[in-house]
């Protein structure tokens, strides 16, 4: 919803469709008188008037979700952005947490709050058991941390021709399940059934993971050197990437590097001039995005930049899409369906790469 209101046209036209099969209202776009209502003060008094005249009950500070279901109503009614910033108020005080998260991060985006340090509310979020609370709350506050080094200085053995690597994301915004890492499930699995040079040594790939257009151009950087410290080939085989970790692979294309196949597993779309897609173009055998719809990271992610970030332009990178069945409940919200090997095996997703590796080269 608040997308809607303050993401501007193509932001709410690429998640219009996963939307209404949701029944999210579609809110107004916010006019610019509405920011009279951003001082926290006349927030508490719009979301007070609301209340009294939506809920008919006056405002303690609390939270009733009979009183949230009645905004949430009227603003299914009316479309109103005055009444959506009514109900995103009362709502960051919802015992959900994952709803609390999602309220007081919009709010602070839309209100021009995120540059200052982020609410208690969000704070609590990154600290939840949860891992799609927490990468909802990191993408709403902008959070930058770094993720931890190699466990090894240099490789133990050059490899003899290309390997191939997994990406994590940015640690900041999911659980480090360690996917990535050499034995994990589906590390092997990746490597038994569709990509056998998938890199194994002590001396895996990681990046600083920060939340930053710097600590992924320095991930791009990174993984050309460390891709001529294990690899005598020059270019990358297939890469798996995972969130940013994908936009770290499309920088390190950008700048020159070259990939045989880059699948990327929900990773955000971010603006790039012309030019850089056409070097991209130019660098990159093949390419798979897989995402869930209405990948809740994604959309926080899109909406603190105010733009669309939910899907690649098939004009500016060709890719084959793989998305999530809207009717499987495993196909949406979240931002580690595709990095999980058990969701692999189910959707026999290693023949989808395996048959468009092969297709490289013959279209």
């Amino acid at each position: 919803m608040s997308a809607y209101a303050f993401g501007g046209d193509d932001l709410a036209l690429a998640m219009q469709e996963d939307a209404d099969a949701l029944g999210v209202p579609h809110v107004g776009p916010a006019p610019p008188q509405l920011e009279e209502w951003f001082e926290e003060n006349r927030l508490d008094d719009l979301t007070d008037q609301a209340l009294r005249h939506h809920a008919g009950t006056s405002w303690d500070g609390g939270f009733d979700p009979d009183a949230a279901a009645a905004l949430w109503e009227e603003l299914n009614a009316t479309h109103l952005p005055t009444t959506l910033l009514a109900l995103l108020n009362y709502a960051q005080r919802s015992d959900q947490r994952l709803e609390s998260v999602a309220a007081a991060g919009s709010l602070a985006i839309v209100t021009e709050r995120q540059t200052s340090a982020p609410p208690e509310t969000l704070l609590l979020g990154l600290e939840s058991a949860d891992p799609l609370t927490r990468g909802v709350a990191a993408a709403l506050a902008g959070w930058e941390t770094a993720g931890p080094s190699s466990s090894g200085d240099t490789a133990r053995e050059r490899i003899v021709g290309p390997t191939s690597v997994p990406i994590h994301g940015t640690w900041g915004l999911v659980t480090d399940t360690g996917w990535h890492k050499p034995h994990s499930p589906l590390h092997d699995h990746l490597r038994s059934s569709v990509t056998p040079n998938l890199y194994s040594d002590d001396t895996y790939f990681v990046w600083s993971g920060e939340y930053s257009e710097q600590g992924r151009a320095d991930g791009a950087r990174d993984l050309a050197l460390w891709r001529d410290l294990v690899s005598d080939a020059g270019w990358l085989d297939t890469v798996y990437a995972h969130s940013h970790g994908g936009n770290v692979a499309l920088s390190s294309l950008a700048d020159g590097n070259q990939i045989k196949m880059l699948v990327l597993l929900h990773t955000p779309a971010i603006h790039r001039s012309d030019e850089e897609w056409a070097t991209i173009r130019g660098n990159v055998g093949g390419v798979i995005t897989m995402r869930t719809r209405m990948d809740l990271v994604v959309l926080g992610d899109s909406l603190r930049h105010f733009e669309n970030r939910l899907k690649f332009n098939p004009r500016k990178l060709p890719h084959f899409p793989v998305v999530g069945h809207w009717a499987h409940k495993d196909a949406w919200l979240s931002h580690a369906h595709y990095v999980t090997v058990d969701n692999w095996i189910t959707e026999d997703l290693a023949d989808i790469v395996r048959t468009r590796y092969a297709l490289i080269g013959r279209s």
